[in-house]
């Protein structure tokens, strides 16, 4: 076996890297072709290519602030299952991460899929648990107005509701993929109360709330409880930051405040 090129990604290697996408995280290809079609706005990605096909892929994503920084979130690092073993999850992670300095980040953060992973991203990248969040699951129940937004409005309100406080901005390309990301799961955008949400149902129909805002964080179980029953679960899981807890963002030490509101990732 040759040894995997590891090169940028290009439009003609969508194809590939939906096919990957789906082999490895069992998500709709639709989806990763969404996240292909907005990749020249949301970043850039690099792929392992071997014996004509793609081996693997990672990306950055460049399309978000945190006040005047601007973070470079690692997303999606995927090695076929053949091709493991050689090295080339790790190539992949610090290529992209060298991408995102080159298009002008900050920092490199990243949002491991389980606990084990954080020494090894921090071993390579230098990333370590920023943020931590508690996990709630309760029933839903109906309550006030519940009403799609579109990325742009969703954006708007967020902004508001964040004021004044130390939080991740997502600029418009990464929002419409979050929203993209919610509808291919049942879910969407949404107002609620005089709250938002982003939220969508996973395989057992249990409304995850990637993100709630509101006011009052106090009316936050109830809000989620209408958001849920609004897509027609039965429970609700709603994730809040706090202090300590179920470990989140990994980020390079001194970037992220620790009373950050991060919540959206692609995750």
């Amino acid at each position: 076996m040759n040894k995997p090129l590891i090169r940028r990604c290009a439009p003609e290697d969508a194809p590939g890297l939906a096919a990957l996408w789906h082999r490895v995280f069992e998500d709709p290809e639709e989806l990763a072709l969404d996240f292909l079609r907005l990749l020249p706005e949301l970043g850039g990605g690099v792929l392992a290519e071997a014996e004509g096909t793609v081996a693997g892929a990672a990306y950055i994503v460049t399309a978000l602030s945190l006040g005047a920084l601007r973070p470079a979130y690692l997303y999606a690092v995927a090695v076929a299952p053949e091709y493991r073993g050689l090295g080339l999850g790790k190539a992949l992670t610090r290529a992209a991460a060298a991408l995102g300095r080159e298009l002008g980040a900050d920092f490199i953060c990243t949002l491991p899929a389980n606990a084990g992973l954080y020494p090894w991203y921090e071993q390579l990248i230098g990333t370590r648990c920023a943020l931590y969040r508690k996990q709630e699951r309760f029933p839903c129940r109906a309550g006030g107005a519940v009403v799609p937004l579109s990325a742009e409005e969703y954006g708007e309100r967020r902004e508001e509701l964040l004021a004044g406080l130390p939080h991740l901005s997502l600029h418009p390309a990464a929002l419409r993929f979050e929203q993209c990301n919610c509808r291919r799961f049942g879910g969407d955008l949404l107002a609620v109360g005089d709250g938002i949400a982003a939220v969508y149902r996973d395989e057992d129909g249990l409304a995850v709330i990637r993100e709630l805002l509101c006011p009052a964080p106090s009316r936050r179980r109830e809000l989620a409880a209408a958001a849920g029953a609004a897509l027609g679960a039965e429970r609700v899981e709603l994730y809040t930051p706090a202090p300590e807890g179920r470990a989140f963002l990994a980020a390079e030490p001194g970037f992220v405040p620790p009373d950050c509101v991060w919540n959206l990732c692609f995750d």
